[in-house]
C-alpha cells in the first residue's frame, strides 16, 4: 500500500475533521501505528532499495535494446517496458506461471546456479508467425505446447535475447549465458528449493497489436555473491568511464580485420520480358557503359570507388581511378597501416 494519500482520501479526511467524526488525536495514533511495519521472516529481503534501483537501470537498458532487435526481426513495432521488480520465493514464481508456457533455463560458467527467462505463449506464437512470414495474428494456438520446430526457432531468438542481457549487465558483471534447457511445463523446472528468494523482473511486451509479457527470474543465490557491486553510484561511475587506450586499439584492430565484399558493376541494361525470353546463346546485351569508361566499384553493395576493368595475366581486375567523397574516412583509416581483405587476398 502506498504511503502517499490520494486527493480523494485527503478530502475525506478533511470532511471527517470538519464534521467531528474524526479527531486529530485519532489521526496521530493512527500515524504512530503505521510506523510499525510487519516483516515476514519466511520471505527475507535479499537486496536493498539502492540495489533494486540498479537492477531497474540494467533491465531498462536491456528492454530498449531488445525492443530494437525484435522490431527488426518481426518487421513490426515492438515495445518492451519494465513493469516491476519483486522479491518473492521460487515457489510463488512457479505457481504464478501458466501451463503450458515457454521457459528457458540458462546458465553461465561465471555464475553459480541457473536462471530463467519465461515468455508468454501469446508473444511466442506471434514472434514465430512473424518470422515465418505471417501477419502475427495468433488464432487457435494458445493452450497447446510448442512443436519441436517452433522450439528450435525460439531457441535461436532466445540466444540473441541472452546476448542483449549480457551487454546490459556488462558494467557490473561479465558472464556468457548459455541455454541449458527448454520447458513448457513450469512444474518440471526445479532449479532451486521452494523457499529460496528470487528476483522476478517483469516486462510488458507489445508486438504490433498483440500485448503479452516476459519474465526473468534471477535466483538470489546467483546474484548475492556480487551484491556489493550493485549500487546506483557504481552504475553512474562505470557509465561515465572512458574507454581505455587498450580497448580502443583492440576495437580498431578488430575493425581492420573485418572482411568486406567488393564488386565491380560493369554496367546496366533494361530488357522487356519478351526480349529476355528470346535471348539465345551468342546474343549480345548492350550495357549503358562504353569501353574504357569508368565503372562503379561497390563495397557491401554501396558505390565507394570508380575504376576501369582490365586483365592481369589470367585474372580479371579493376584499376581504382577515383575515390568517392563518402569514402575519404575509410581511406584515411586504411592509410594508418591496415588492409582490407577481399576474397582472402589483400
Amino acid at each position: 500500500m502506498s504511503d502517499v494519500l490520494s486527493q480523494e482520501e485527503i478530502d475525506n479526511l478533511l470532511a471527517a475533521l470538519n464534521k467531528g467524526e474524526l479527531s486529530a488525536e485519532e489521526i496521530k495514533k493512527e500515524e504512530e501505528r503505521k510506523k510499525i511495519k510487519t516483516y515476514d521472516f519466511s520471505k527475507p529481503t535479499k537486496f536493498s532499495k539502492d540495489q533494486i534501483r540498479t537492477f531497474e537501470m540494467i533491465h531498462e537498458n536491456f528492454s530498449r535494446a531488445l525492443s530494437t532487435y525484435l522490431s527488426g526481426r518481426t518487421r513490426s513495432l515492438v515495445n518492451i517496458n519494465l513493469v516491476s521488480i519483486d522479491q518473492i520465493t521460487y515457489n510463488e514464481f512457479i505457481r504464478s506461471v501458466s501451463n503450458p508456457t515457454f521457459m528457458v533455463i540458462f546458465t553461465a560458467k561465471e555464475l553459480k546456479g541457473s536462471s530463467i527467462i519465461e515468455i508468454n505463449l501469446n508473444a511466442v506464437f506471434t514472434i514465430i508467425d512473424r518470422l515465418l512470414g505471417g501477419p502475427g495474428i495468433v488464432t487457435g494456438s494458445l493452450g497447446r505446447s510448442l512443436t519441436d520446430i517452433e522450439v528450435n526457432i525460439m531457441k535461436r531468438e532466445v540466444s540473441a535475447i541472452l546476448g542483449y542481457l549480457k551487454e546490459a549487465w556488462l558494467s557490473f558483471l561479465e558472464f556468457t549465458p548459455e541455454i541449458e534447457a527448454v520447458e513448457t511445463n513450469p512444474q518440471f523446472v526445479q532449479i532451486a528449493p521452494p523457499n529460496e528468494m528470487v528476483l522476478l523482473i517483469t516486462f510488458d511486451l507489445t508486438i504490433g497489436q498483440v500485448e503479452s509479457f516476459m519474465n526473468i527470474c534471477w535466483l538470489s543465490s546467483v546474484l548475492e555473491p556480487f551484491a556489493p557491486r550493485f549500487s546506483s553510484q557504481m552504475f553512474f561511475t562505470k557509465s561515465s568511464e572512458k574507454s581505455s587506450p587498450e580497448n580502443i586499439e583492440l576495437i580498431k584492430k578488430n575493425m581492420l580485420r573485418t572482411k568486406l565484399e567488393v564488386s565491380a558493376l560493369l554496367g546496366k541494361s533494361v530488357l522487356t520480358l519478351g526480349e529476355l525470353l528470346q535471348l539465345q546463346v551468342g546474343d549480345v546485351i548492350r550495357l549503358n557503359t562504353k569501353v574504357g569508361e569508368e565503372i562503379d566499384v561497390l563495397v557491401q553493395g554501396i558505390p565507394k570507388f570508380k575504376g576501369i576493368p582490365g586483365k592481369r595475366k589470367d585474372r580479371k581486375v579493376v584499376k581504382v581511378t577515383k575515390i568517392c567523397e563518402e569514402t575519404i574516412d575509410l581511406v584515411e583509416m586504411l592509410m594508418n597501416g591496415a588492409g582490407v581483405e577481399v576474397g582472402g587476398e589483400k
